[in-house]
């Protein structure tokens, strides 16, 4: 009885192997090769879908053919009325992404896509793979509130924030300095009214050859030229002491202040 037992159990074994082993040679070597790839699905509101997978040495060209449709009780398939056909070679932030910002897409309504691989020069499909559209498709920030709305309102409010703390330090700058504190600047220049023909031009320059200072090439107000120099007049009292900081030992630049001091 144990002997047949025994037996009864290895054949079982070989017939579990036999069918495996009959499964991975009916089983096409493309589709070996594609299920190891995960790829994910994310939809945006109001408007928009993401596709990616993460980047492989073994992908060198990433490809999706993706439908979207509702579902129709005349019809057994879906009203495909939306489509995104797109491929990618060049991975971003680890991933092949593949967007469309402008296609709607609603909770209930059916997705069928299928992928593509290229790898060595030769181009692998997927199986085709439906899912219906569920919540958790969908990107939502904790707040619920679309993403882009809370992108903008925070780029508003930062922009307030900003100009408020530039108004309340430019104050209290003022209140050491002193209000006799002009906004002008100076760049000596020997023989400036033989050299330079166009002022703003020749200031806007030097302030754009220093990277934290190219913001400042539109807060100039006025310039004017003079036999050893071309002066600025800058926005703000603050503008003028940011490019005298910044650049310190790069620019040539003065305070005029200082000069009218001196004098």
């Amino acid at each position: 009885m144990e002997r047949f037992s025994a037996a009864f159990l290895i054949l079982c074994a070989l017939i579990g192997t036999l069918t495996r082993a009959q499964e991975e040679v009916h089983l096409p070597d493309y589709l070996v090769f594609m299920k190891q790839f995960l790829v994910h699905v994310q939809i945006r509101e109001p408007s928009g879908i993401m596709v990616w997978t993460r980047d492989s040495s073994l992908i060198e060209m990433f490809g999706i053919e993706l439908h979207v449709g509702q579902l129709n009780h005349t019809h057994h398939e879906p009203i495909w009325d939306r489509q995104l056909i797109a491929n990618t070679s060049v991975p971003m932030d680890g991933k092949f992404l593949i967007f469309d910002h402008d296609m709607t897409i609603k909770k209930d309504e059916i997705i069928r896509y299928r992928f593509s691989v290229q790898h060595k020069g030769t181009l692998s499909h997927s199986n085709y793979h439906r899912m219906t559209v569920t919540d958790h498709l969908f990107y939502r920030p904790k707040n619920n509130v679309c993403y882009s709305e809370c992108l903008m309102d925070n780029q508003e409010a930062m922009q307030v924030e900003t100009a408020r703390l530039k108004t309340i330090l430019e104050n209290k700058i003022l209140d050491c300095v002193g209000p006799q504190a002009s906004e002008h600047l100076f760049f000596p220049f020997a023989n400036a009214t033989s050299y330079v023909a166009d002022t703003l031009q020749f200031v806007q320059y030097r302030l754009w050859q220093i990277e934290g200072l190219r913001p400042m090439v539109n807060n100039v107000v006025t310039t004017y030229l003079a036999h050893d120099g071309v002066g600025v007049k800058m926005k703000s009292v603050l503008d003028k002491l940011k490019v005298l900081e910044l650049g310190r030992g790069t620019l040539d630049v003065v305070d005029f202040d200082a000069i009218l001091q001196e004098t």
